[in-house]
């Protein structure tokens, strides 16, 4: 036990920021990639196979394409052999896990789900036969792209605290919605930066362009959680949603992540992790973990 706070820091306590990948840059990627559909790919590949053909004897025009095949198969045996580090388990966090917000001035909570949560769910999509190269669209994820900049640069102003991004591969073979997943201590928080100056613009040049590219499609949802009226569990998972929060927690004079242990007291349960239990309420399932 910590001397601030009635729960049990996850181990280990995580004192630093992890080095975020290039969002914007990932996103472009992935919106590139998700263009076109498998077919696509596979016939871009095919005709650079081709000209590699026609360009090379067959058995170095085979190579590349042989050795690249060679490369991946080996390297997955060696990391499912445990010979070869596996990088999709680096940011994994093993054990259970929940996430708790602390106050606006970084204290402890001290009961769970003590705080409102406010979510906003952002989505986007091209419905264009040139998918997200068409006219418009690439300005809009970048509207995107520069609000959640601003949000995580002035997280204390506008009661920002945190946000995942997701695409929708279960929708269509290509030109998937992209959504992100944003969240703030409050409603009067969302609303308050709607109302900037970065939002406001984003707005009006939605209003000008709607009636011009109505294939761009825009959404959002929003839902208030007060406090007592939500929570979370994460098992052997990386840093996403909730958990991958901006906010930190101020115990024993260090600013560290909220998170804490899944394991004891009232965040053994969901009823627990929502105050309205001691944890216990699932000992006669023996739970598993």
């Amino acid at each position: 036990m910590t001397s601030s706070t009635p729960f049990q820091l996850f181990p280990p306590a995580l004192t630093y920021t992890r080095p975020r990948r290039d969002v914007a840059a990932l996103t472009k990627w992935l919106v590139i990639r998700d263009n076109f559909n498998l077919i696509t790919w596979i016939a871009f590949g095919a005709f650079v196979q081709g000209i590699a053909s026609v360009c090379l004897p067959p058995t170095y025009a085979l190579l590349p394409a042989a050795g690249f095949l060679l490369h991946r198969v080996l390297n997955t045996l060696f990391m499912y052999l445990g010979l070869v580090r596996n990088p999709h388990m680096d940011e994994v966090l093993l054990g259970k896990f929940t996430a708790q917000i602390p106050g606006r001035d970084g204290s402890p909570p001290r009961d769970p789900a003590q705080e409102d949560i406010t979510v906003i769910i952002l989505a986007g999509r091209s419905n264009h036969p040139l998918g997200s190269l068409a006219p418009g669209y690439p300005k809009l994820v970048s509207y995107i792209g520069r609000m959640v900049s601003e949000l995580s640069r002035g997280k204390e102003e506008y009661g920002f605290l945190g946000y995942t991004g997701w695409t929708a591969l279960t929708e269509q073979p290509s030109n998937n919605q992209v959504m992100v997943v944003c969240y703030f201590r409050t409603l009067d928080d969302l609303h308050g930066f709607a109302h900037g100056p970065l939002h406001r613009k984003g707005w009006g040049w939605w209003n000008k362009i709607t009636k011009s590219h109505p294939y761009i499609s825009i959404m959002h949802e929003v839902y208030h959680a007060p406090k007592g009226h939500w929570e979370n569990i994460f098992i052997n998972n990386h840093l996403t949603g909730i958990a991958n929060t901006v906010s930190r927690v101020n115990i024993d004079n260090a600013k560290v992540r909220p998170l804490f242990s899944g394991n004891l007291g009232s965040m053994r349960s969901q009823l627990g992790r929502l105050g309205r239990g001691d944890g216990a309420e699932n000992a006669e399932f023996d739970e598993p973990y």
